[in-house]
């Protein structure tokens, strides 16, 4: 409110004071009930925002809880750590395991011989062109040339590296930059500088290299880039092999094994160990870890015990001091609390084990405030008689009678039960089968050496190298080339070679409707192996879960109805009945739905504190609606009290005008007076 005038010139009343007193009067009790409201709203929020963050902390401890890889953790140990290393994922079975070691892999290590190329600095120019890697397995029996064999890897995809900077330095960087399993590297040996090459390390991995080189000179011609030429053709003059690929060989439990690596990830399924010494016997165990799970529910127990000491602090009251939470008696505070503390105490459907609620696994709920006890003991012997009991207890998780059907995900959406599969249609995979019986295919560069196809609708084309192949070679090199082309690569896709009577089949290593190969090109190509071929496209699996007819998705079959988005993986080679796949929601799974739901931007939270902001908003309305009001006030009060200062100073000037008059007047003297 602006003040405009000081004390009445006429009356001489201090009419600010005045006017401020009645504007106070007028609006000090309705500013005083906005300002408590105000406070009321403001700490309703606060507390709203603090019963969020503890419901939001306890919702992070239900994440671990809710997979059952969560539950499955296993703890490895040996022997001996300097001959053996592991570790273990929670599909690996617990056990023990006797390893001996006889050789560990080694890597195919190629060098420049310096009696043909002999350089004492990385910039001198060796030469321009391009270096094709195939890989696979070479037989030298002596180093000299005629006495070396290879056999290509299918499996490795073969590599080009353009070579525009031909010094050696260039060479290296371009082979290093490409990144095609192959390391270059140039040793000083005290004299020269010596370009060297090494592969990944096993006996399939083995490098063999063709040159095309810019000086249009022979491959073997010692000249130009032709000196890093090593293939079974030309035998590889300029080139020598230092190292021999090497497959690691070693013992597990009696059975003799073998690995392209040192790290060994396929012996036993989970199990990964790495091989540390060239000899060496150790012992591998593996155990139930449960003490990953424990941690979780100790953890589970004590952010649920921190969100109730929270509801219990907005809520409580104190009948000594009168003092109340500032959420007593809130509605929405109730409603959370009730749902929290009926689900803990409800017990689990369609659990296959004995223990069907918290208490079972020395989880209780305490009758004073409503928190948590845990019983370690009672947990550690519930984990170690029944974990996957434990596991049904808290996750969200589907168990299959079937070995080779696979629970793999759900939503909310699915509906607990115990659900039978039929399958009707296995998945299978798209192919190509040529027309052509392959005995000995020569191919020539520029001439039918290329072929362009598509695999699940990627389009690609791919070079073969020069040579004559029977059909076990011809459908490797095309397996390799093809899974080597950028565009296949790119989109996660690969494809299977085989023959079978010398007719070759390119298979997609994929499964469904999506899956197919498709064979197109020009006439100098390949093509006349396929052209009559047949294209086959792949099938989704099919069948019912539960009854209701299944969507197929390549081997994933997913439900409809009470199962709804119940997916699940189909291998094996049946069809018919097999068997059941139970779904349950433990208790993780229900709380986190429910505060998923309370937490969501459109959830309860999010409307029950717009609400309350909303009122504080309009407090601040109420201000500026109240200042507008006062300043009225102020206005008409203020001119009432000027235009009576107007009139008390008229007067005061009549009554000064006539006191003045008076005074003037002669004086009467009364006779007889002295």
């Amino acid at each position: 409110m602006a003040i405009t005038a000081s004390t009445g010139i006429g009356s001489g009343i201090d009419i600010n004071g005045l006017v401020n007193s009645i504007v106070s009067a007028e609006g000090t009790p309705v500013q005083n009930r906005l300002d408590i409201r105000e406070a009321e709203l403001q700490a309703k929020l606060s507390a709203y925002g603090s019963l969020k963050g503890a419901l939001s902390a306890f919702q992070t401890s239900l994440v671990s809880l809710q997979t059952a890889s969560s539950f499955n953790q296993k703890s490895t140990t040996t022997s001996d750590d300097t001959i053996v290393t592991a570790s273990a994922t929670s599909s690996v079975a617990a056990g023990t395991y006797d390893l001996t070691i006889a050789n560990r892999a080694a890597s195919h290590k190629l060098a420049l011989d310096t009696a043909y190329a002999a350089f004492t600095s990385e910039s001198e120019i060796l030469g321009t062109g391009s270096l094709t890697f195939k890989f696979g397995t070479t037989t030298l029996d002596d180093p000299s040339p005629g006495d070396y064999t290879f056999v290509q890897n299918a499996d490795k995809a073969t590599e080009t590296v353009e070579i525009t900077d031909g010094s050696l330095k260039g060479i290296r960087d371009a082979v290093n930059d490409a990144n095609i399993g192959v390391t270059a590297s140039i040793v000083f040996d005290g004299t020269n500088q010596i370009l060297t090459f090494t592969a990944d390390s096993g006996t399939k991995n083995s490098m063999a290299i063709t040159v095309a080189d810019d000086d249009l000179g022979a491959i073997n011609d010692n000249v130009g880039l032709s000196r890093l030429n090593y293939d079974g053709q030309s035998n590889g003059q300029s080139m020598i092999q230092n190292d021999a690929g090497l497959d690691a060989s070693f013992s597990l439990n009696g059975v003799t094994v073998s690995s392209e690596t040192n790290t060994i990830t396929t012996a036993i399924d989970g199990l990964t160990f790495n091989l540390l010494d060239d000899t060496g016997s150790a012992t591998l165990t593996v155990e139930k870890d449960t003490s990953y799970t424990s941690t979780n529910i100790s953890s589970f127990v004590t952010k649920y015990n921190a969100l109730m000491s929270t509801i219990n602090d907005l809520s409580k009251y104190n009948p000594d001091t009168g003092v109340a939470g500032t959420l007593n008696g809130d509605g929405v505070l109730r409603n959370i609390t009730s749902q929290l503390r009926s689900t803990l105490g409800n017990s689990i459907a369609n659990i296959s084990g004995s223990y069907t609620i918290l208490a079972e696994v020395g989880i209780t709920t305490s009758s004073t405030d409503g928190t948590l006890v845990l019983d370690d003991s009672k947990l550690d012997a519930a984990m170690s008689s029944n974990l996957d009991n434990v596991m049904q207890l808290f996750a969200a998780i589907g168990t299959s009678t079937d070995s080779f059907v696979e629970y793999t995900s759900s939503t909310d959406n699915t509906l607990v039960g115990s659900y039978d599969i039929n399958i009707t249609q296995l998945a299978t995979q798209g192919k190509y089968v040529g027309s052509k019986a392959v005995t000995s295919e020569t191919i020539t560069a520029g001439s039918n050496d290329s072929l362009t196809l598509s695999v699940d609708g990627v389009a690609t084309t791919i070079t073969l190298g020069a040579g004559t192949y029977s059909a076990a070679e011809l459908a490797t090199e095309l397996q390799s080339r093809i899974n080597g082309a950028d565009e296949l690569a790119d989109a996660g896709l690969s494809v299977s070679v085989t023959q079978s009577g010398g007719v070759l089949t390119i298979i997609s290593n994929s499964y469904g409707s999506d899956s197919t190969v498709s064979i197109s090109g020009e006439a100098a190509t390949i093509t006349t192996l396929f052209t009559s071929g047949a294209s086959t496209t792949g099938k989704d699996v099919a069948g019912t879960i539960g009854g209701y007819e299944a969507t197929g998705e390549g081997q994933y079959l997913i439900g409809e109805q009470a199962a709804v988005d119940l997916k699940i993986k189909i291998e094996g080679t049946t069809t018919g009945d097999r068997g059941t796949v139970t779904f349950t929601h433990g208790y993780a799974k229900q709380l986190d739905d429910i505060l998923t739901e309370l937490l969501d931007t459109d959830g309860l939270f999010t409307t029950v504190t717009d609400g309350v902001q909303g009122r504080i908003d309009s407090i601040t309305t109420q201000r500026e609606e109240l200042a507008r009001r006062l300043t009225s006030i102020e206005a008409r009060v203020r001119a009432k009290f000027i235009a009576m200062d107007a009139i008390v100073a008229t007067l005061r000037s009549t009554s000064d005008f006539l006191t003045q008059q008076l005074a003037s007047l002669p004086k009467i003297t009364v006779r007889g007076s002295k």
